[in-house]
């Protein structure tokens, strides 16, 4: 896994001063960070800084940090940075609406500088142990078989564990120690389902997001 000096993240924000908060908070943290003042300026700095995880303001004049998660997780897909988008519209339909769109967590304004951080150290384990995944299983776009090794079910595109053939959710991490090898099928697994980590039943968040 990466060290922190080695993570990229991109801070997408058109408020100037709250942009140098979160700038200079993520480079004392140790992070490479990269900034830029709307949708259409990260759409460009995802694709030259190759960041990680992404925060994003979602109002933003131009392309809002709604249509740019849109944009990214469809282009990107398996290869997408974890996105966290930043709102002051707090009501359980923008939340599901930002969900369903493919951001990956999602905090109202203002927030909690402390939580903010635990938010993006959790993005980084699942992203970074999903790179370490796909670099384990040989992939290149999409997942490749081993040889020998057993190939799970599918895999949880929220919280990244992986079903068995038995039907058993198993912790990534364990399952490649042991020799498994990661689905290339996203389905949603009951934990995050039952948690509301998704807006929709988990059959179709597995095609939405396939």
């Amino acid at each position: 896994m990466k060290a922190p000096a080695d993570v990229r993240i991109l801070v997408v924000e058109d408020d100037p001063f709250f942009q140098r908060v979160l700038q200079k908070r993520l480079t004392n943290e140790g992070y490479q960070v990269n900034v830029a003042s709307d949708g259409r300026e990260g759409m460009k700095a995802i694709v030259t800084f190759e960041p990680d995880l992404v925060i994003s303001d979602w109002m933003m004049p131009e392309v809002d940090g709604l249509e740019l998660c849109q944009s990214v997780k469809t282009g990107l897909r398996e290869a997408a940075p974890y996105f966290i988008l930043l709102t002051a519209r707090g009501e359980i339909n923008d939340k599901l609406l930002a969900l369903e769109t493919g951001a990956d967590d999602y905090l109202v304004k203002p927030c909690d500088q402390g939580e903010l951080m635990a938010r993006v150290r959790a993005g980084l384990r699942i992203v970074l142990l999903t790179q370490d995944l796909r670099r384990a299983a040989g992939e290149s776009h999409g997942t490749k078989a081993i040889p020998g090794g057993p190939k799970a079910a599918g895999m949880c595109p929220r919280c990244r564990r992986v079903r068995d053939a038995a039907g058993t959710w198993r912790d990534p991490a364990d399952w490649v120690r042991s020799g498994g090898i990661v689905a290339s099928v996203l389905e949603a697994c009951p934990a995050c389902v039952a948690a509301g980590r998704f807006g929709m039943g988990g059959d179709e968040a597995a095609n939405r997001a396939a």
